[in-house]
């Protein structure tokens, strides 16, 4: 990975500031190769996996190039289906985030195009779409690329796949001849090729090659769970295993102090490890960690970086990392010198379809990680409150408590039980969930979605929106088909927060 940072990139000043904020600190292999590319105005095509950063290796130098004053489309970036047309869509609009008056409109199949005709009157600099929705919108005159300045082509092997090829080449056809072409694919099949030669004949190339490794002596589980319920699955995670020393990665430094504070609040030895501490204070946390001041430490990638700490038996994936390499390196914190470790990975419905690509890159299949019932967390609980109680019985100061308690129980005429039950109830108000005295509620999981058996580890799609059985992809067009309208409320106005099928027509 890059050592460099954003900064020296030549990013525009309001884009870098966002990236700041969200708290990115060094950009993936694609972003340090495709950025200055981008921003010298140049052709790009890039070979990457998915799960590279391509999104903010094309959406950062394009939104640095931008004129945000003006709201007419000037970057059109084409997905293979509605799931990542909305991701993108969502990516730019964090990116652009310190700029005033911003739009950006995903535009896909199976959404009635009664929003995106309105989002689209009002303007939007930046426009996501599906091919086949784009095509329906430039024949119809609603979308004009007459001042599109840049046109990104994500995942083309893809929408190759998926029987886009002609769409894609007939919206190429339309664009301004000086209009800055970028093409990310992670193969380079010939049709791909093809289209590469005749729209970006002067194109610079950046290939990222995907190293396959083994992980060795590490077990790797995967938990499917809903975004908002994260915390309480991790709370859960860290309550059933037995850790010695955990270190839970995740993508941002401000995410590092928030997650770090939310379990010191539930009673764990924690602390932050990211890029904002200096580096006597990162020495600190890592010597706290290695003499067992400290159990857990949350960290992002770079802060993590050549981390060894023996102590370490677990590794928690409570953010998906957006690189492959940055996932071995994660999972490397456990397991090593000849030890065995555990890692887990935390993943939301959005994020499943990235399994693929981080199984290949260690080659493992990940198991699923089954949470105790509530019925077994309650048995956890009350066999580890006895065992706590037991252990406090040589405790020397043990007989001053019992006459101390003898003494109020006589005081105030009742039984010595009864100020144990009140101990143990002032126990579970300073932290909740502590002793078993109710039973937790459940925690709902997501449903696994079958994995996909096809090659490119890219998102899931809609089986039906393949080619016909015995059509070879690429020379027709497949069926259309129509999808239930979801509303995404986003910048853009138009949209959906989420979808089942990809984009064909309507």
């Amino acid at each position: 990975m890059s050592t460099e940072s954003f900064a020296e990139l030549g990013l525009d000043a309001a884009v870098l500031e966002a990236v700041t904020a969200i708290g990115y600190e060094t950009p993936s292999p694609i972003q340090a190769q495709s950025i200055p590319i981008l921003l010298g105005g140049k052709h790009l095509l890039g070979i990457a996996q998915t799960g590279t950063g391509k999104t903010a290796a094309f959406a950062l130098p394009l939104l640095s190039r931008i004129d945000a004053s003006s709201n007419h489309p000037q970057i059109l970036v084409l997905t293979p289906t509605r799931e990542l047309a909305i991701q993108v869509a969502e990516a730019f609009n964090s990116y652009a985030s310190r700029f005033r008056d911003f739009h950006v409109l995903p535009i896909y199949g199976g959404q009635d195009f009664y929003p995106q005709l309105k989002a689209l009157k009002r303007g939007a600099q930046v426009i996501v779409g599906t091919p086949g929705r784009t095509l329906d919108h430039l024949r119809r005159g609603t979308l004009k690329l007459n001042r599109i300045k840049a046109l990104v082509l994500d995942e083309a092997d893809e929408m190759l796949r998926m029987g886009f090829i002609d769409d894609v080449e007939a919206i190429l056809a339309a664009t301004p001849a000086d209009c800055q072409r970028a093409l990310f694919s992670a193969t380079m099949p010939p049709q791909i090729r093809k289209v590469a030669q005749t729209y970006l004949s002067d194109a610079q190339e950046v290939k990222i090659e995907s190293q396959t490794r083994t992980v060795e002596r590490i077990s790797q589980f995967m938990l499917p769970v809903y975004a908002e319920r994260k915390l309480d699955a991790l709370t859960r995670i860290l309550e059933v295993e037995p850790f010695d020393a955990a270190i839970i990665f995740v993508r941002t430094k401000a995410e590092t102090a928030l997650l770090a504070d939310k379990l010191s609040a539930r009673g764990h030895a924690v602390a932050p490890l990211n890029g904002d501490l200096n580096q006597r204070q990162r020495e600190q946390t890592v010597e706290d960690l290695k003499r067992g001041k400290k159990d857990i430490v949350i960290a992002t990638d770079v802060a993590a970086r050549g981390l060894d700490v023996p102590r370490i038996t677990h590794v928690i994936n409570y953010d998906v990392p957006y690189d492959s390499e940055a996932y071995i390196h994660r999972v490397g914190r456990t397991g090593r010198a000849g030890r065995s470790g555990k890692a887990i990975l935390l993943v939301t419905p959005r994020e499943r379809s990235w399994l693929r690509t981080l199984e290949r890159a260690t080659n493992s299949p990940m198991e699923a990680y089954q949470l105790p019932s509530p019925a077994d967390l309650l048995k956890l609980r009350e066999q580890q409150f006895e065992s706590q109680l037991l252990g406090f019985v040589e405790d020397p100061k043990l007989a001053k408590a019992m006459a101390l308690l003898d003494d109020i129980a006589e005081r105030n005429d009742m039984d010595i039980a009864m100020l144990a039950a009140a101990l143990a109830c002032g126990m579970e108000a300073g932290q909740p969930g502590l002793l078993p005295l109710e039973q937790p509620a459940d925690l709902p999981i997501p449903s696994a979605a079958p994995r996909r058996k096809q090659g490119g580890g890219g998102r899931p799609h809609d089986k039906r929106r393949g080619p016909r059985p015995g059509q070879k992809p690429g020379f027709k067009k497949g069926p259309k088909g129509r999808g239930r309208p979801d509303g995404y409320k986003g910048k853009s106005g138009g949209g959906s927060n989420g979808g089942r099928q990809s984009d064909r027509r309507r």
